[in-house]
């Protein structure tokens, strides 16, 4: 028994490392072509954008929320914004209707049904070009919209993922997600590069409203919906982008239940949409992300289950 678990080890620690020698070396390849502005930038065009933001017992950070869109260095005819409260039992609604009065926002109130109800009603409304959503504990950097917009001057890019970076990390429990997510980053990047994105993240993933009306809307998928929308994108052989320096501040998790809850609720998700996206798996048709992406994740989850059993 001692023979095969250091059998199994190896095997995991080989594949571990091979993957971020793989990354490594596209980084060195591809280094480069990593667009990073420092300042303002313009754009020849400036299509008109939706911004759906789910709201679930957020009073607390969704006026910030809501500051931050309304502070986008974006033409403010060209950017609709759709608040949705999912049926929350706190002052949430209260603080939307104080912003009801603005011309570019709307204001909705439902029945509460999950995440993916709330922004697929406000796919319903959207008539713009692009689409995309911000979770309501999130805050935007006021260029990220141009930058990611940036990308879809390439008529191939169908959705564009931001980078995403803790807010304000208060202990070391947010502090070390601080660099986990600062090392996503350059893993994104590199994804993107080999075609094998396989999440568009809820925090200000933007995507052309034409993969929603040709695709569906979202679904529940395991409560990963921004996951599941990514692999049916991959099933249709559309193109998902990663724009490094477009910035999203995000609340994580302050305690260790907490932490638990999101990262088991991550791994569910993962595991059960790589079992109903199967028909991805090993395809050199689906590229990367069938033959890197979503075998190497299942490495990474099995390398986790050895080390703690």
């Amino acid at each position: 028994m001692g023979a095969l678990q250091d059998t199994i080890f190896y095997v995991l620690s080989f594949l571990s490392l091979y993957l971020q020698v793989f990354l490594l070396i596209t980084f060195l390849d591809r280094k480069e072509d990593i667009l990073i502005r420092r300042k303002p930038i313009k754009l020849k065009h400036y299509p008109s954008v939706t911004i759906i933001v789910p709201c679930y017992n957020e009073q607390g950070t969704i006026r910030k929320t809501v500051r931050s869109l309304l502070n986008l260095d974006y033409p403010m005819d060209k950017l609709d914004i759709v608040l949705v409260d999912d049926g929350s039992t706190d002052g949430t609604f209260t603080v939307l209707k104080s912003f009801s009065d603005i011309k570019n926002i709307r204001v909705i109130q439902k029945e509460n049904g999950g995440k993916h109800t709330a922004i697929n009603l406000g796919l319903e409304l959207t008539k713009t070009e692009l689409v995309g959503g911000l979770d309501s504990d999130s805050f935007v950097h006021k260029e990220a919209l141009k930058r990611i917009v940036s990308y879809f001057t390439d008529k191939e890019t169908m959705a564009v993922c931001p980078s995403i970076i803790v807010h304000e990390p208060k202990n070391f429990l947010q502090k070390a997600q601080k660099a986990e997510y600062d090392m996503s980053i350059y893993t994104k990047k590199m994804l993107a590069f080999l075609g094998g994105i396989h999440v568009t993240p809820g925090p200000f993933s933007i995507f052309r409203k034409s993969v929603f009306d040709t695709l569906g809307p979202y679904t529940k998928a395991h409560n990963t919906e921004d996951q599941e929308i990514a692999l049916r994108m991959h099933y249709a052989g559309y193109k998902i982008e990663h724009c490094p320096d477009a910035y999203v501040y995000t609340i994580t998790p302050n305690t260790l239940p907490k932490l638990y809850r999101q990262r088991l609720r991550w791994l569910y998700g993962f595991i059960r949409n790589a079992v109903d996206y199967r028909k991805l798996w090993l395809r050199p048709k689906y590229g990367t992300v069938g033959i890197l992406t979503l075998p190497f994740g299942m490495v990474s989850l099995w390398s986790l289950l050895f080390l703690f059993t």
